[in-house]
């Protein structure tokens, strides 16, 4: 399973840590009683496999724990000698149906957080190798649980074509983002010292944003945004005060971060021993390594709008409108794309400029790393398209942007 799965959990999380949401009442048995053991014994390691750094990651695990223990006091109700690495689907099924029955009156809301908590357990067991049941089963449980999440097969908006893994390896591997990320990471070495906040140290800015291909430098003055490439410019090397001013080198970080090929403490970001696979594993781990790398960095540079600005998220919608559209068979003209519609007023022109603008810098971004072509249409190469599928055919991304009730994502003009 893909190591992204761990963030279903986080995102029907409960308001806050603590709460109601996350704590059934577990009937009080001697099978509650093993199972809390049986839980406890694992809580340490799922605790370090579901935090990610993320603010509050650590205490939602914690209340995924105790959903988790409360469903699993209900499994072993009904299965002699049941060990909590090969669950059955169908008494599965019952102690959750049982579970939900016996809360729904406390908090309505806590039905999804608890069938997402379970499946997180479920892709822990499979993601750190203590799944100890067939392979078959365990395809039936992740299929139960998708389904009572509505995260079926059914609902596509993208075909994922089957790509081999040695073809796919070859297409990831010679990413300009790949080749770039994989100077960083030379360049970080055994570890780089950062600042409080995570990020690098101004006077290593240089250094870490020539390897992502950018050129600027670290300093108190700023002049000016980062120019892309290397050479070919006499334009003055800009100053920029923080990484973070440098968009490709801070959403690059960011996935690095996320896909904790980095650990970043409160002194120095130490590459993880997730490293060593992403820069020379096996096919399919350095592929899992490779796919799981560019869906962060595509929710890093696409999703990290701020909900709050309404021109920010209209962007990052039509970006990813587009980027579905152009992964799909039918990919979207360049020339047709966000035309204004006919008898349009001069000012509703104006905005669709001003977005096509935004929207396109940030395709062609994306372009550079190898992401996506852009010529006489917008194209993701085949072997990519598992990428955008996990990134943004969720429903809860597409409901955040708007796009849930667009059936078709037709970003074309009418008179096209």
């Amino acid at each position: 399973m893909s190591k992204s799965s761990k963030n279903r959990s986080k995102r029907k999380g409960p308001a806050g840590t603590g709460s109601s949401a996350a704590r059934g009442s577990s009937p009080a048995s001697l099978s509650s009683f093993r199972a809390g053991r049986a839980v406890d014994s694992l809580a340490p390691a799922f605790v370090r496999w579901f935090d990610d750094g993320a603010p509050g990651a650590a205490a939602t695990a914690l209340d995924c724990l105790a959903a988790i223990e409360s469903v699993m006091g209900r499994y072993m109700d009904r299965v002699a000698a049941a060990d909590l690495t090969r669950l059955d689907p169908v008494i599965l099924a019952d102690a959750l149906a049982a579970d939900l029955a016996a809360t729904a009156a406390d908090d309505d809301d806590r039905g999804e957080f608890v069938i997402a908590a379970v499946h997180g357990f479920v892709d822990f067991l499979a993601d750190t190798d203590r799944w100890s049941g067939p392979a078959e089963q365990l395809a039936d449980v992740a299929d139960l649980l998708n389904a009572l999440l509505g995260e079926t097969e059914d609902w596509r908006l993208v075909d994922v074509p089957v790509v081999s893994d040695d073809d796919a390896l070859r297409v990831f591997s010679e990413l300009p983002l790949i080749r770039r990320t994989t100077e960083l990471l030379q360049w970080i070495g055994d570890a780089k010292p950062v600042t409080g906040t995570g990020a690098l140290r101004t006077k290593d800015i240089e250094a870490a944003a020539a390897c992502v291909g950018l050129k600027a430098r670290g300093g108190t003055k700023q002049a000016g945004v980062p120019q892309a490439g290397t050479g070919g410019s006499e334009k003055p090397v800009p100053t920029v005060r923080s990484m973070y001013e440098v968009p490709l080198l801070a959403q690059v970080w960011e996935a690095l971060a996320r896909t904790e090929l980095i650990k970043i403490g409160s002194t120095k970001a130490a590459p993880s021993p997730a490293t060593a696979v992403f820069l020379a594993g096996g096919t399919a781990d350095r592929l899992e390594e490779l796919v799981f790398f560019v869906e962060q960095f595509l929710s890093a540079s696409v999703l990290g709008y701020d909900p709050e600005q309404p021109w920010e998220v209209l962007v990052a919608a039509t970006v990813a409108s587009i980027l579905l559209a152009a992964a799909s068979a039918d990919p979207p003209r360049r020339d047709t794309v966000l035309d204004p519609r006919t008898g349009a007023s001069p000012e509703e022109r104006a905005t669709v400029e001003s977005l096509k603008a935004a929207a396109m810098s940030q395709l062609e971004a994306l372009a550079e790393q190898g992401i996506l072509t852009i010529d006489t249409h917008f194209r993701v190469p085949p072997a990519l398209v598992r990428c955008i599928a996990s990134t943004y055919e969720d429903a809860e991304v597409l409901e955040d942007l708007g796009l849930l009730d667009i059936p078709d994502l037709d970003l074309d003009s009418e008179d096209a």
